[in-house]
């Protein structure tokens, strides 16, 4: 199968081409002194991005899955840093702005906030989550009725680029609610120093310019207008239907990372010469081995992206055939990943660790692509369930206790 971009996705792509030029000048200083390179943010606002995945009829730009997987890839391979922690304010802006359970008037607020400049991170992992016990994905997050609206207290992990951003979209547990599935959706207003401590704890291997921070939150305020929806069942409402937004955008991501990490060997092994040689090492057989593994496993994750855009665009929409396709799309882009960082890494050889030549930055920010939700061995797992026409939620180790 052949996947032709329409013209939208073929222009988001070249933005995010000509984007990623520039930002790789500066992604080593960013992870370097862990900072949220927030001049990047300002040209991605500059070129009208901040709307990119609100309705038209918003003000946005309508960009839908496959869009927004060319933009997200594309920029990726110059700066993953950067395309990550944008990838989580689209999250906000497309749910908030699309999910059926938003009311007409909370989506216009949403909007007119986007397109005034607001920037929205979406931190929704939860302390001691696990992919395999998909029941840790419920929010601990408790929100309590006040006058005027909400009072919100609990804890966050990785909240990638709060300390840049002006909200944050979040779900917390509605208090008195019997119901251990019931979420209530919001825009948080980062900025309440009283209620809000974020504690600098990412120190990590790669990814580290996200600033994906732990945050604590203690009574911090959300008024009515900001509050967005509530709805039931949030696994199967946020884990499975939403699966091409919520997870599957920052998938793209590191197809990008991977695709740079070949590019990387391609151009380098392809014409440097060993000592006393004339040829580029690459025409020696175990380089061009590896190397072709290594092309051939991106190539392949790269059109699985690509296929489960499609079946969320063209297809089947909000699914569990979508969620599928998702599924077996991230574990070939971590097995590609794989692939990438041993036999790549080992082909390329000491070139490639060191710093300023560009590779080992990307090898450190692939490091998490396995482990972000659904962490690879889960996806493994849910996508061999459905295969056999089995429901995952029935599933010993991933039943809640309370259904």
């Amino acid at each position: 199968m052949h996947f032709e971009l329409d013209h939208h996705s073929r222009t988001l792509a070249s933005l995010g081409a000509s984007l990623a030029e520039e930002f790789a000048l500066r992604a080593q200083e960013h992870d370097r002194d862990r900072t949220i390179a927030t001049e990047n943010f300002t040209r991605l606002r500059e070129e009208g991005l901040y709307a990119v995945a609100l309705p038209r009829e918003l003000g946005g730009q309508g960009a839908r899955s496959t869009q927004w997987l060319a933009f997200a890839e594309a920029l990726s391979r110059g700066d993953a840093a950067t395309a990550l922690g944008f990838n989580m304010h689209y999250v906000a802006t497309r749910i908030g702005s699309t999910l059926d359970a938003v009311p007409t008037d909370a989506k216009k607020r949403l909007a007119e906030l986007v397109v005034g400049g607001a920037l929205i991170c979406a931190p929704l992992s939860e302390p001691a989550a696990s992919s395999l016990l998909p029941g840790t994905y419920l929010p601990t997050l408790t929100a309590r009725r006040v006058p005027g609206g909400l009072e919100v207290t609990g804890t966050k992990m990785f909240a990638s680029l709060w300390e840049a951003s002006d909200y944050a979209f979040m779900f917390a547990h509605p208090e008195g609610s019997s119901d251990p599935t019931e979420v209530v959706g919001f825009l948080m207003p980062t900025d309440q120093p009283d209620a809000i401590t974020v504690v600098d704890d990412w120190d990590t291997l790669g990814m580290r310019a996200t600033r994906s921070n732990q945050v604590r939150i203690e009574g911090a305020f959300v008024p009515d207008e900001l509050v967005l929806c509530r709805i039931d069942d949030f696994l199967g409402n946020w884990i499975v239907a939403q699966a091409h937004i919520a997870w599957g955008g920052y998938t793209g991501c590191y197809l990008g990372v991977a695709e740079g990490m070949v590019a990387w060997l391609q151009a380098n092994l392809g014409t440097r010469a060993a000592k006393g040689y004339a040829q580029p090492t690459g025409y020696h057989p175990t380089i061009s081995s590896a190397v072709g593994h290594a092309t051939t496993q991106v190539e392949a994750a790269r059109l699985l992206m690509y296929q489960a855009a499609w079946e969320a665009d063209e297809r089947s929409g909000p699914s569990v055939q979508t969620c599928a396709a998702y599924l077996r799309a991230k574990l070939m882009v971590g097995t590609a990943i794989h692939t990438v960082s041993t036999l790549g890494t080992t082909a390329g050889g000491l070139n490639a660790l060191m710093r300023s030549r560009g590779y080992e930055l990307m090898l450190r920010n692939a490091s998490t692509g396995s482990i972000m939700p659904p962490n690879a061995l889960a996806c493994a797992e849910m996508a061999g369930l459905i295969s056999m026409g089995l429901d995952p939620a029935e599933a010993p180790s991933l039943r809640l206790a309370t259904a």
